[in-house]
């Protein structure tokens, strides 16, 4: 046991299980599926590799368990079991249990059925009466029978069932989330007047109760059986309060191995901030919940809410406020961080950073999740182990942003030779620009990774050294990788050239701007806005102008969502489907991109700003062509992309020399 962490891994039962460690992955929607909504084999090596890491549980993401839910996974057939079998396989490589989380979306799941235009299913619900928010579509659910309320309760027992026939290792119910279960709980939900219905919470848990006899007679005595209870943070769903009625009568059924706590809604904006905590929460912000939950049960507490370094997880369990620590992100970023921290390798850690743009971001694209800085993360099965290299080789890296750091660390760590060459006195490329602007502190421990790994796989970083052509083939390297980055893009529109006119970039590094700035956004990704706020907290009045649907289109929504809040509170004045036809030297003329003819002119504008990305630095590579036998382009330099595109490809060819 290490003495860093005694607590973190310390022997720890749960049923049948010694837990190797108490960190836990909990269920999130990691988007591997197919086209039949079954977990793909990507899935099961991305759940492999947590417990191959160090993880004491893991739990798959939500399965929907009746045809009147949608959800990531489906549970509705016997088609699931082969795929439990071989994540059950790979996952008990290790000695990790796993488990699968069942739920019903019930009204939720009819924004689906009219996205999906298809209408031969019903969204079910415990009365007629649609999820009240303005932010979420109003549609309205069909009302269940007794009778068909009974089908759904068999329903998640049939469910459990396949579970155990797949070879997991127990199932957790979804309690909150704004799910069927929890619309039964709450009196906004559910206005029955049957058994199911009732003026109090522990009136209407007569649904839950049936749900985990089913689930608990299909499991039999030995699998795990856990529940997750949630703060959904809204007015029209369960909260804090009804979870602490409820966790003592759940522990009292004796149903129960364990209770998991969460909060917050993916549906609602105002909630969903919370239940992806992006970097404008600090860390273990939420930790109070769980701990006012173990207060009142003896059955063990798996507890949440940005848990980002070991340091922390071990104070989380040293005061009480869990027996558990869900870890999901920060294992996203490094499913290696339990095993390290055990290790005493704590400098090790590729740090989670909170910027939910690879995590959250993709799932709300529907593609399988991946990390900003960790592209091996949704590729375990080809990248998880690639093993040295056959041929030993001296690569040279120019260029220390992202791409260039994450190649040399990948060729290094392969075994080749590495020299980096980097023009200015620290590595990170826009890397130092992106961790400016305030509450992006944590950007920083994307340069701080390389900074201490790079030296200890022995490559050789030089700092204030500019490429040339000639430095380059001095080295003699079998392998060039030009990793130059970009420079920032100014578009044609007319008068864009003159000397009121800035980038995002200058901004970010010092220059001054006149009191009234425009800040012509093209792109709807952090630049704009970010900089919006760093000009308004500098007293300015501030205008994005962009012609994209809303300001910050491209930005992940738990970010987005309190930038736009506290751009809203700085004054920051936001104009969507705005195009600019003029810039003049006190003045900025817009027009409406869908009615052209709607044109205005922005008076006294003193600055403006460019924020519309970049434009590829790739002279270097250019020079460099047919001079030497392998020359590579990757990152910005071969087109100016995002963190997350130049690190996958930096790693595809550094893992391919």
């Amino acid at each position: 046991m290490t003495q860093q962490f005694p607590l973190l891994f310390a022997p720890f039962r749960l049923g049948k299980h010694d837990l190797q460690s108490r960190i836990v992955v909990t269920g999130h929607a990691a988007q591997f599926y197919d086209e039949q909504k079954l977990p793909t084999e990507d899935y099961a090596y991305y759940l492999r590799e947590r417990a191959k890491g160090g993880a004491g549980m893991v739990t798959l993401g939500s399965c929907g368990v009746h045809p009147t839910s949608t959800s990531y996974f489906i549970n509705q057939n016997d088609r699931i079991i082969p795929r439990y079998q071989v994540i059950a396989d790979l996952v008990h490589q290790f000695p990790v249990p796993v488990l699968a989380q069942l739920s019903h979306n019930g009204r939720r799941s009819g924004v689906q059925q009219r996205e999906m235009l298809d209408g031969d299913w019903l969204s079910v619900a415990p009365s007629a009466v649609p999820t009240p928010a303005f932010s979420y579509v109003q549609a309205m659910p069909h009302e269940m029978s007794t009778a068909e309320v009974e089908e759904i309760v068999a329903a998640f027992g049939t469910a459990a069932g396949r579970v155990r026939d797949g070879g997991l290792d127990g199932a957790e119910l979804v309690v909150g989330y704004g799910a069927l279960v929890s619309q039964f709980l709450h009196d906004q939900s559910n206005r029955r007047t049957d058994k199911y219905g009732g003026p109090t919470t522990k009136e209407r848990m007569t649904f839950l109760y049936e749900v985990l006899r089913a689930m608990r007679a299909a499991l039999g005595p030995d699998l795990l059986l856990g529940v997750r209870i949630s703060d959904d943070l809204v007015g029209y769903s369960i909260d804090y309060e009804d979870s602490k009625t409820m966790a003592p009568l759940l522990e009292a059924t004796g149903l129960l191995d364990y209770i998991n706590v969460w909060l917050g809604l993916a549906s609602e904006k105002a909630s969903f901030r919370a239940h992806w905590p992006p970097y404008y929460h600090a860390p273990g912000e939420f930790a109070e919940r769980p701990a006012g939950i173990k207060q009142l049960v003896s059955l063990p507490v798996i507890g949440i809410g940005r848990i980002n370094t070991p340091a922390l997880a071990e104070r989380m369990l040293a005061e009480g406020k869990m027996d558990l620590v869900g870890m999901v992100r920060e294992l996203i970023a490094d499913p290696h961080l339990p095993n390290k921290a055990r290790e005493g390798r704590v400098d090790d850690i590729r740090m989670c950073i909170a910027c939910v743009q690879s995590c959250v971001g993709r799932q709300n694209l529907a593609l399988p999740i991946t990390c900003i800085y960790n592209p091996v993360t949704g590729h375990e099965k080809q990248w998880g182990d690639p093993g040295p290299a056959p041929v030993k080789k001296k690569v040279v890296v120019v260029g220390g942003g992202p791409a260039g750091m994450e190649a040399a660390r990948v060729a290094a760590e392969r075994g080749h030779q590495v020299v980096l060459f980097e023009a200015s006195d620290r590595l990170g490329g826009e890397v130092k620009l992106a961790m400016l602007p305030p509450m992006r502190e944590s950007f920083e421990e994307i340069i701080k990774f390389f900074e201490r790994q790079l030296p200890q796989l022995g490559v050789e970083v030089r700092l204030y050294t500019e490429a040339t052509v000639e430095k380059v083939l001095a080295e003699r390297a079998d392998a060039v990788i030009v990793a130059t980055g970009a420079t920032p893009y100014v578009p044609d529109i007319p008068g864009a050239q003159g000397s009121n006119v800035i980038t995002s970039n200058d901004v970010l590094t010092g220059a001054r701007t006149g009191q009234h700035v425009v800040i012509i956004d093209t792109q709807g990704t952090p630049p704009g806005c970010v900089v919006a706020e760093v000009l308004a907290d500098q007293g300015k009045r501030v205008e994005i102008v962009t012609g994209l649907n809303w300001v910050g289109s491209d930005i992940p929504g738990p970010v987005w969502h309190h930038l736009y809040e506290r751009l809203l509170g700085k004054g920051v004045v936001m104009s969507p489907m705005t195009g600019v036809s003029q810039i003049g030297e006190d003045f900025v003329d817009v027009y409406h991109v869908v009615n052209t003819s709607v044109a205005r002119t922005i008076q006294s504008v003193d600055t403006v700003v460019m924020a519309a990305g970049g434009q590829a630095n790739d002279g270097l590579y250019n020079s460099l062509a047919g001079r030497v036998d392998e020359l590579y382009v990757i990152g910005d330099s071969a087109q100016p992309r995002n963190i997350e595109m130049a690190t996958y490809q930096a790693h595809k060819v550094a893992v391919e020399l």
